[in-house]
């Protein structure tokens, strides 16, 4: 009893003294001007400029650098370091801070030097990151939340300037460069979706500039730069340069650039599970001759060049297999296979949009539902539209290792109907694929060669489909529009790779809007990874971030490679040496590792397994 009136009366005096004293003042943040002043006193002499300093960060970063951000992984004076395979493109990044208001900053690159020779300073591409107004769910998801705005960095331009950002009210402008009288006007690209503004991606004349231009500062806010190698074939070793910024004609400290390009080159991304089996990188896209004559006017020539110039960005993007998208017309077909193979994309394999089921009447007809096949009428426009496309894909391509796409995301009561078409185009020794779940292993299973399951993925998943001799990958998990380059890193690389997936085939490369807010009425962003311009389109982080990811498979198909040569020997320590490999590579946890750290322990690996096979 007593010890219980001693509790209540030290509780009284607790909450007496809570209400009676004063509160203390809540802590706060330093500013930016303070958190750079600290850092400031531990930088080394002659790092630091009078108009700005740099803080060398990770490109690929879950960080959402906007102009207020401090870089909490940046490091203040930091040389800026690249390592990449023989013909890799890799990315480097600096956040710049400004001590007053500079009105244009201009960037010199050096060639860089080497023992081993001499790499040109063309092979480095410097972007600058523009930030911009999102949903409110940017960087973070492709639904909408189109009440929120949120400034999100995403942009890889040369010139800042093509995107104007209006901070009172929270919008976007695009400029369009017209012809004199006309000239260059900012048109409103963030309307809400009750207000139309009809913009024509194909023939407004949209583009940004050839090189970085010369952009501006303002005090106290920070500003991303991105560069881009292109590590030569022929250069190996450790080679230094500078980069050197000039604020309103002063030059300002030179950044040290220093780059390591590895003594070798990646191979093609291989399976995870088959070292046999290629890692298909594919995505949904509108790259389409027939849509872009449709948009502008009929000019075939523009049409083509636009396409030529999206399939090569693809191809530079790790993007080797996009699907085909579907043409009944089969000169446009043609002309866009041709233009498929200038570019360089690969056509061992061939994913066609072109549909290999008969209409939706027919095949929920009563005379073909609840039928086996024996029993169906004969779809013959179908069946005689799919050997007309035999023969043309026969004269361009030379082979049968193509994929016919069927019903989108079906339900069982169509994924029946189908069969018929799907045996038609198997015994002519042509494949099929299409989205949908797990249903389809019962349904379809048996005469499905590819299944782009639709959300979550794993390995169960995948060896499910591996048991009957199909593949499959996986998309809208999540869909395309969230920015952050470390997310759309890992989803479309390691870690489907590490679920034991055939690839990647995402929805949706190019969208083709400027307005992230023009699909709220389905609760959507802009399905986006690039932005249109007349004649091609302008790069973003996140499709920068794709890039890296299918890198990283690259870089764990070439450690397992080397493992199963050194394990081939015969030789007990290489034997050991590689079981080492591929018992690390198959303990990462694909959804939470550093991808950072985890290249770097790849490459170490690699070098080691190289020596030992030497």
């Amino acid at each position: 009893m007593i010890l219980m009136w001693k509790r209540l009366l030290k509780g009284m005096l607790w909450l007496w003294a809570a209400t009676a004293m004063p509160a203390l003042p809540a802590a706060t943040e330093p500013s930016h001007d303070e958190r750079v002043l600290h850092d400031l006193q531990k930088a080394k002499p002659g790092t630091v400029g009078e108009s700005f300093v740099h803080y060398t960060v990770p490109p690929l970063s879950n960080i959402k650098r906007t102009p207020s951000t401090y870089p909490t992984d940046g490091k203040l004076g930091a040389p800026v370091r690249i390592v990449a395979a023989k013909g890799e493109l890799e990315p480097a990044s600096i956040v710049l801070y400004p001590f007053r208001d500079c009105q244009r900053v201009e960037l010199e690159i050096s060639d860089l030097t080497g023992t081993n020779g001499v790499i040109p300073k063309t092979t480095i591409d410097a972007k600058i990151v523009k930030v911009w107004y999102q949903t409110g769910a940017g960087w973070y998801s492709y639904f909408a939340d189109s009440k929120g705005r949120e400034l999100v960095p995403e942009l890889l331009l040369n010139d800042e300037t093509l995107i104007r950002v209006d901070p009172d009210t929270l919008d976007n402008y695009l400029r369009v460069d017209y012809p004199p009288p006309k000239g260059s006007q900012y048109i409103w690209i963030t309307p809400p979706q009750e207000i139309h503004i009809p913009f024509n991606a194909q023939v407004e004349p949209v583009a940004d500039a050839k090189t970085l231009q010369p952009f501006s500062l303002k005090k106290g806010e920070f500003k991303q730069l991105w560069f881009t190698l292109e590590a030569p074939r022929n250069a190996e070793g450790i080679y230094t340069g500078t980069l050197r910024l000039i604020a309103d004609g002063k030059p300002q400290p030179p950044i040290p650039l220093e780059v390591r390009v590895l003594p070798f080159e990646l191979p093609d991304p291989m399976t995870n599970y088959d070292l046999s089996r290629i890692y298909y990188t594919s995505i949904y896209n509108y790259t389409s001759l027939k849509r872009y004559l449709k948009e502008n006017g009929g000019d075939l020539e523009a049409a083509k060049r636009r396409v030529l110039n999206e399939y090569i960005n693809l191809k530079k993007h790790n993007l080797l297999y996009p699907i085909v998208p579907d043409d009944r017309d089969l000169f446009l077909l043609r002309e866009q296979l041709r233009l498929y193979k200038q570019a360089g994309l690969r056509t061992d394999t061939l994913f066609l949009g072109t549909p290999i089921h008969p209409s939706y009447a027919w095949m929920t007809s009563p005379e073909v539902q609840g039928k086996p096949i024996g029993e169906m009428p004969t779809p013959f426009k179908t069946l005689e539209h799919i050997d007309r496309i035999a023969r043309l894909l026969e004269e361009e391509i030379g082979h049968k290792n193509v994929y016919f796409f069927g019903w989108d995301e079906p339900p069982p009561r169509l994924m029946r109907p189908q069969r018929l078409t799907w045996k038609y185009a198997h015994d002519k020794g042509y494949k099929t694929f299409t989205t949908g779940h797990s249903k389809h292993l019962l349904y379809a299973g048996y005469n499905e060669d590819f299944l782009n399951y639709g959300g979550s993925y794993s390995k169960a998943k995948s060896q499910a489909w591996h048991e009957i001799g199909a593949r499959i990958t996986s998309y809208a998990a999540p869909h395309t529009g969230p920015e952050n380059p470390d997310f759309t890193r890992r989803t479309h690389g390691f870690d489907l790779y590490a679920a034991d997936c055939d690839g990647t085939m995402n929805y949706l490369w190019n969208d083709f809007t400027w307005n992230d807010f023009s699909k709220a009425h389905h609760n959507f962003r802009s399905f986006s990874m690039v932005y249109p311009t007349r004649d091609s389109c302008i790069d973003t982080i996140q499709w920068e971030g794709f890039r890296e990811g299918i890198d990283d498979v690259r870089y764990a198909t070439l450690l397992k490679q080397y493992a199963h040569q050194a394990i081939g020997t015969g030789n007990t320590d290489a034997v050991y040496e590689g079981r080492k490999a591929l018992l690390w590579l198959s303990t990462q946890d694909s959804k939470r590792c550093d991808l950072n750290a985890l290249r770097a322990e790849m490459i170490h690996t690699i070098l080691k397994l190289q020596q030992l096979l030497r």
